[in-house]
């Protein structure tokens, strides 16, 4: 006999696939990428003071970032209005292990 229970669970993960599935085609949001490259950049330099590191040596680092990401990622590192939005990132990425996962990551905030 099919339960509630059953009927349920089987519902739930079909809307799960389908949300997934139009998530994915969302286009990348350019600023959500600046806000997360800068909160790295400063994890980096405080998990690792001696690297010493920079926004635009990762950026360099990365011949696949277009202009105006580049843009995005330069206005939000220099522009006061955005520091709190990046403290919230830094939290979040420190609060989920996310930035113990992604010390490699911070290699490329090193100076070449």
């Amino acid at each position: 006999m099919f339960s509630i229970r059953n009927a349920t669970l089987c519902l739930s993960l079909v809307s799960f696939g389908f949300a997934s599935s139009s998530f994915a085609k969302q286009p990348v949001d350019t600023h959500q990428v600046a806000v997360t490259l800068v909160a790295m950049e400063q994890i980096c330099n405080k998990a690792n003071p001696a690297l010493n590191g920079s926004i635009e040596n990762a950026m360099a680092s990365d011949p696949k970032m277009d202009e105006a990401t580049k843009a995005e990622v330069r206005k939000v590192n220099s522009d006061p209005a955005y520091k709190g939005e990046v403290g919230v990132m830094v939290q979040s990425l420190n609060s989920s292990g996310m930035a113990a996962m992604a010390q490699d990551m911070c290699k490329s905030y090193a100076a070449k």
